[in-house]
């Protein structure tokens, strides 16, 4: 009975040191830390260190669309753009991460589809890499439904 409370203890004590009180606030604390950061979280996954080293709202429902394809998915928050629109080549647009679990709208092998979406999840407050697109994290998906679906990589059709 000892040893089992004495493991189960040990346990306890090693989820809880995986734990963190999230980021930092202050976005040039959170840009210096990030690597150690980072060091210590990337074990647990994308999930945990996005949690534990990226400064992020807290949860919300956002509404807009989400744009799969080859290698690429782009939220685009508030609209749906055309096809045309939706492989901008002087910028590009956000993207989402899905919570373990959550299983985002379904890609097409050899086309490109605009889901309408919403969900509850949380945003980036600080751009720590501003070369790098920001990340809405989906938690829930409360509603999806394709818009548009065209031929992708490498041979678009935008009809």
């Amino acid at each position: 009975m000892r040893c089992k409370l004495a493991l189960t203890a040990v346990l306890l004590l090693n989820a809880c040191a995986l734990e963190s009180d999230g980021p930092p606030r202050d976005c040039a604390v959170a840009k210096a830390e990030f690597w150690d950061c980072f060091d210590e979280f990337q074990s647990a996954g994308f999930e945990a260190m996005w949690y534990g080293c990226v400064p992020h709202s807290e949860p919300k429902i956002f509404e807009g669309s989400f744009g799969t394809d080859f290698e690429w998915s782009q939220f685009f928050e508030n609209r749906q753009p055309s096809p045309e629109e939706a492989f901008p080549e002087d910028y590009s647009p956000p993207n989402l991460a899905f919570k373990q679990g959550v299983v985002p709208p379904a890609s097409s092998r050899g086309n490109a589809r605009l889901w309408a979406i919403r969900f509850v999840g949380r945003e980036e407050t600080c751009r720590l890499f501003p070369e790098i697109p920001p990340t809405f994290f989906v938690e829930k998906i409360l509603d999806k439904e394709l818009i548009w679906e065209v031929k992708g990589y490498p041979t678009y059709s935008f009809e």
